[in-house]
């Protein structure tokens, strides 16, 4: 119960998670980080611990600012901006000096004002020279309204995805991003080294990690990990310059869970690793009985030549098509191709290709023979 008399705003963890748009867990777990304000007092059966509102408010602007900037969205000048008519006219630099003020950090470089500006993060210029328009203009210039458009826009911050707490839990490390870049199925339990969810991973270090761990003997290659995340098999990156997070990174980087969930995707592993997972990943019992060629599990085969040698093995007098062989590999019961153009092992490949190993697996799947067998 609130003590009669008290008068000052207050707050508790259900109200911080509603207020900052975050899950009751991460409010929690800012109460146990250094400098978080003190609890006023306690209410209820369970004693609610209740804290002082503008304290709470103003602590999180300072620590963890990007969740603090989500909260303000709607709200009238929350960043202390000077005040002026929506029609006077800024500087792209001074544009600069206002957005590092209202983050509580350096001014925003030019150049990196003029890539929002090529990337339409920024508006165009409201003023150009020659335009006709007075005052009359040396450089482009823009208004004060759109200047601060630019400067209170929603920016992307990091959000843990909402859980249920079980009694007595206590509060949980952030999980791991869903819905993108996590590929589809299981994740593979590899040996992976610990870490705090949150630690930092350039895309350079994610593929020495993944080259490692996934048994490649080399790391992944930079050029190779872009093509993952193009494809959407990495997520896009959890911070990025200038995203108003800190601390600052000067390149795009990823936290530890993003790029563990990325390095433990679904699919075959390098051949050093992967021999001993073949029989553990099969639908079920293989077949014993059919009679395929002998050869290094490391051969490659392509989807058609997989499809040759499965319709003469399982008894079809004909091969499997193509077109068949991809929908058996979009249901799961052929695994990913073992190897892709650019994905920085050798030799290179010029189509997605599967060890014979892999290729085995598919075709001693369970089930029924074809007639002709």
């Amino acid at each position: 119960m609130i003590p009669a008399g008290y008068e000052r705003k207050h707050t508790n963890f259900d109200r911080m998670a509603a207020r900052y748009n975050v899950d009751r867990t991460s409010a929690a777990k800012w109460s146990q980080e250094e400098g978080f304000p003190e609890v006023l007092f306690t209410a209820g059966q369970g004693g609610q611990q209740i804290y002082d509102e503008d304290e709470v408010d103003a602590w999180l602007r300072e620590h963890h600012f990007g969740t603090w900037v989500q909260s303000q969205q709607g709200k009238k000048n929350p960043f202390d901006l000077p005040k002026g008519g929506p029609r006077d006219l800024l500087t792209l630099r001074r544009i600069g000096e206002l957005e590092g003020r209202a983050l509580k950090r350096d001014a925003t470089p030019v150049t990196t004002l003029r890539t929002y500006l090529s990337k339409k993060i920024l508006a165009p210029a409201d003023r150009t020279p020659d335009d006709g328009g007075q005052p009359t203009v040396t450089e482009p210039m823009w208004f004060r309204e759109t200047a601060y458009a630019y400067i209170t826009r929603p920016r992307r911050t990091r959000r843990t995805t909402a859980r249920k707490e079980e009694a007595g839990q206590q509060p949980a490390a952030p999980k791991p991003r869903t819905g993108t870049g996590t590929g589809t199925g299981d994740l593979l339990d590899l040996d992976l080294p610990a870490g705090a969810d949150t630690d930092l991973f350039t895309l350079q270090e994610i593929g020495e990690l993944d080259g490692e761990a996934r048994g490649r003997g080399k790391a992944t290659t930079v050029g190779t990990m872009k093509n993952y995340l193009s494809q959407k098999l990495l997520a896009p990156a959890d911070r990025t310059p200038d995203d108003g997070q800190e601390p600052a990174v000067d390149e795009r980087k990823w936290y530890r869970s993003t790029a563990y969930t990325f390095i433990r995707r679904p699919g075959r592993l390098g051949a050093a690793a992967s021999g001993a997972r073949r029989d553990a990943e099969a639908p079920g019992p293989l077949r014993d009985d059919l009679k395929l060629p002998a050869g290094a599990d490391t051969d490659l085969f392509t989807l058609q030549e997989i499809g040759k040698l499965d319709g003469k093995v399982r008894g079809r007098g004909k091969a499997t098509t193509v077109a068949s062989m991809r929908t058996y590999l979009y249901s799961g019961l052929l695994a990913p191709a073992d190897r892709t153009p650019d994905d920085g092992q050798e030799p290179a490949v010029d189509e997605p290709k599967w060890y014979r190993s892999t290729a085995y697996t598919f075709i001693r799947r369970p089930g029924k023979l074809g007639g002709a067998r």
